[in-house]
């Protein structure tokens, strides 16, 4: 009954942003010159979740909201993707993969996604769509792992769990030369840290990696945490927080394996990096990318003037999102000349 009245109390929080800012709207207009009705209202509704989330007397409450996420396959989609469920090293693997004859499979690139959230929160199941649009694009398989989270888990237990099923999809067979990794968010800065991990114990590099506004700094140094706060929707409070305590604990936010801002590029696969001009931590993917790049990282930094975090995954529609799907599709083809 209690969780109930929490989800109720989250909803009817997200609602009443949404009213708000439609009469802000419509009195003084769009809070970015070129955002349509969608674009907006999207980002103040996912703002007002994260904010009343996280000032829910009940800590998990995002991640009880999210536990029951199922949602389908995009319904252009679902003839010609499939779902399955894997269990790989003892970590739950979602995997999307093409319909018998959809698509030749011997040419096809694999995809392994690390979902965000923070560390905190999120799942395969949030993910699912997004994945499933940038796996057609691709023309990829993808498999998306539920590593554990903090606080329950801090790290580097996501950071373990994502060596663990890149192993035990070579050990599958799969070749690193067809496969990529991915992330968004928290798992953009976690798909970073996982091939300087993989570059460090000499296991065979996979062709590259794919980066949706990466979570690189977990001191929050950047100076577009302060200057984006007003046309992001991630919360407010990241601004003089301090490190990430939640995932970190007490160990150093400088390590590069926690924050890949601060890792060494020298012999990483290509990179192909992505964020929006409009998002708080924009600055870790232009940061990030600087120092790839100083290290001989063959980098590639695409920035969306006016787009928010992750804006890919939650405006489907929106060209600036189908303009990406379309550089990581060559990304994919041929990641060292992107």
């Amino acid at each position: 009954m209690r969780g109930g009245l929490i989800t109720l109390r989250i909803v009817l929080s997200v609602v009443w942003a949404v009213l708000r800012r439609i009469w802000h709207r419509l009195r003084f207009g769009p809070a970015v010159a070129g955002w349509a009705w969608q674009v907006e209202l999207r980002m103040v509704a996912l703002r007002a979740f994260l904010d009343a989330a996280r000032s829910s007397p009940d800590p998990r409450a995002r991640s009880r909201i999210e536990e029951n996420i199922d949602p389908p396959l995009p319904r252009a989609l679902r003839k010609v993707l499939e779902l399955r469920s894997l269990n790989m090293s003892g970590i739950g693997v979602e995997k999307i993969e093409h319909a018998v004859g959809a698509i030749d499979a011997r040419s096809r690139p694999t995809l392994l996604y690390l979902h965000g959230g923070g560390y905190l929160a999120g799942s395969a199941a949030t993910h699912r769509r997004w994945v499933a649009r940038l796996a057609w694009a691709l023309g990829a398989e993808a498999f998306v792992p539920n590593y554990r989270l903090a606080p329950k888990h801090k790290f580097p237990a996501a950071l373990d769990d994502a060596m663990a099923v890149y192993k035990g999809l070579l050990a599958e067979g799969v070749e690193p030369e067809r496969l990529f990794v991915a992330g968004d968010s928290a798992g953009g800065g976690l798909a970073a840290a996982l091939l300087l991990r993989l570059r460090d114990t000499n296991e065979p590099l996979p062709a590259g990696g794919i980066l949706f506004s990466p979570y690189a700094d977990l001191e929050h140094t950047a100076y577009s945490l302060a200057e984006n706060r007003a046309t992001d929707y991630l919360p407010g409070a990241l601004v003089g927080v301090g490190a990430n305590k939640l995932y970190l604990g007490n160990h150093d936010p400088r390590d590069p394996y926690a924050s890949p801002l601060h890792g060494r590029y020298t012999g990483v696969p290509p990179l192909l990096v992505v964020a929006g001009g409009r998002e708080m931590i924009r600055d870790d993917a232009v940061r990030l990318v600087d120092a790839a790049k100083r290290e001989g990282c063959a980098a590639t930094l695409h920035i969306a003037p006016d787009m928010y975090h992750v804006w890919p995954a939650l405006l489907p529609n929106h060209p600036e999102t189908r303009r990406i799907l379309l550089i990581a599709a060559q990304f994919a083809k041929n990641p060292a000349g992107s």
